[in-house]
């Protein structure tokens, strides 16, 4: 599900990600390029995307602890 969420993100799909988040989906975990879903919508300069993400209270990956 936290997979998919990112996948969303990452193509662009927000509604998607709503839902998956809804369903308990990690919305700060990285994917396999180390970005996190808030790195990819800051990327692609996907406003609606960034402001959900931020509200949703996401993080970039350089703001999350390792471990």
């Amino acid at each position: 599900m936290t997979r998919g969420c990112w996948s969303a993100c990452h193509g662009g799909q927000p509604s998607t990600a709503h839902y998956l988040t809804s369903q308990g989906a990690d919305i700060n975990r990285t994917g396999h390029d180390g970005l996190t879903p808030l790195d990819i919508a800051l990327n692609s300069e996907d406003a609606e995307l960034d402001d959900w993400l931020t509200a949703a209270g996401a993080h970039g990956a350089g703001e999350i602890p390792p471990g």
